[in-house]
């Protein structure tokens, strides 16, 4: 079984487009002037995430609803809880937004006059699978996984706005981390990094295990090579 069959291979659409700048939000985040009432709250928050520019903070919530954090979290945590809407509430690290339900992307492609995308190649999705599961991760880990160059398979999930650099390893050559971007969630139908599968079992073993292992010895080897390198310099 392949570390990629465990993504689900749903879309779904946003009602939002990128945020165009922080400078465009001045709201008062002292102001607690927001409705006492738990359902009027949760009314406001979607209000709020459906005419959003583009993903949110819980801060920026409470700021606009004038309402305390912890009763932005509880709202949002009843909406999260709701499955008879049309849409959910997709996070990603301290962002979230309103996305339509996976269950309904075909309809919606249907009603909006879009194309499905290309599929991705197994190897693409291979590889995607290993950054989502084990990001951030570094080129050199991916190949170590999977045995083959991924300098294409990552250019392409990058044009394609489901990988992003997330930093950079303080190793030898500050190799490039990667990890996976609300759009990455988006194309799967995903709330949360969290919704991913359990990766399960290969035979006898756990597949964490294993991909665990692959990375550390990855590791190791990239480690052994750079000294090698630098001993011949």
């Amino acid at each position: 079984m392949s570390v990629s069959d465990n993504i689900p291979q749903d879309n779904v659409v946003s009602f939002a487009s990128s945020r165009a700048s922080d400078a465009q939000l001045s709201f008062d985040r002292e102001l607690h002037d927001g409705p006492e009432d738990r359902g009027e709250l949760t009314a406001l928050i979607e209000a709020l995430l459906l005419v959003s520019p583009g993903p949110t903070t819980l801060e920026e919530l409470a700021a606009g609803t004038g309402a305390p954090l912890g009763a932005v979290e509880s709202a949002l945590a009843a909406l999260d809880q709701d499955s008879a809407r049309g849409w959910m509430v997709q996070r990603h690290g301290a962002h979230l937004q309103l996305v339509t339900a996976p269950r309904f992307a075909f309809q919606v492609r249907r009603f909006l006059g879009l194309d499905r995308e290309s599929k991705l190649s197994s190897a693409a999705l291979e590889t995607l699978a290993i950054v989502a599961y084990q990001q951030p991760v570094t080129k050199s880990e991916i190949e170590g996984v999977r045995g083959v160059d991924c300098s294409g398979v990552l250019a392409t999930l990058h044009s394609r706005g489901l990988v992003e650099q997330v930093g950079r390893l303080t190793t030898a050559g500050n190799p490039i981390q990667y990890g996976t971007t609300p759009d990455f969630l988006q194309h799967f139908g995903l709330r949360t990094l969290g919704d991913l599968p359990s990766l399960g079992r290969v035979g006898e073993q756990d597949a964490r295990t294993m991909l665990d292992a692959a990375i550390a010895a990855s590791g190791i080897d990239a480690l052994l090579g750079a000294e090698a390198s630098e001993q011949r310099d």
